[in-house]
């Protein structure tokens, strides 16, 4: 009889960590294809803000190429607010051979993709940072007769 009962006892608690191990897996696929899909987010995003940037830069060296002498000019963005509710910033950043925009999580920093825009630093400054929350967030080309930048504002 004791016999009996250790053995329905042990087949008991073989079950139990048999649906806790799996249990835990599951979350952490979860998790996993949370961080995936937001990376895939914020690289969709990126691609899009790398497309007005080129589109901006061949803008404005057509300009220039006309004879223009002060440039002002400004793409208004759409950007969602947050990602899988979570904000995000997007940053440009920089090697000696080319510019990249890198976006991150604010609570999860180490949830961040980057995309190469294959512009040479020796060609254009581009600088600054979005933050998602942004109220009227921008991509402009300035230009001053003598050099030209482009700029990611809040």
């Amino acid at each position: 009889m004791p016999s009996e009962y250790m053995m329905y006892l042990s087949i008991l608690l073989v079950g139990a960590l048999a649906i806790g191990g799996i249990s835990v897996t599951m979350i952490a696929i979860n998790n996993t294809m949370d961080d995936r899909a937001t990376e895939t987010n914020l690289e969709n995003i990126l691609q899009n803000i790398a497309e007005v940037i080129h589109n901006l830069k061949v803008y404005g060296e057509n300009q220039i190429e006309q004879g223009a002498i002060d440039i002002n000019e400004y793409v208004m963005l759409s950007l969602p607010a947050s990602i899988h509710n979570e904000e995000y910033l997007i940053e440009v950043t920089s090697t000696n051979i080319t510019y990249s925009l890198k976006a991150s999580l604010v609570e999860k920093t180490e949830v961040s993709v980057s995309v190469s825009l294959l512009i040479s630093p020796d060609m254009i400054l581009i600088s600054g940072t979005i933050e998602s929350t942004s109220s009227a967030p921008r991509i402009g080309f300035i230009y001053n007769g003598v050099t030209s930048s482009i700029v990611l504002e809040d």
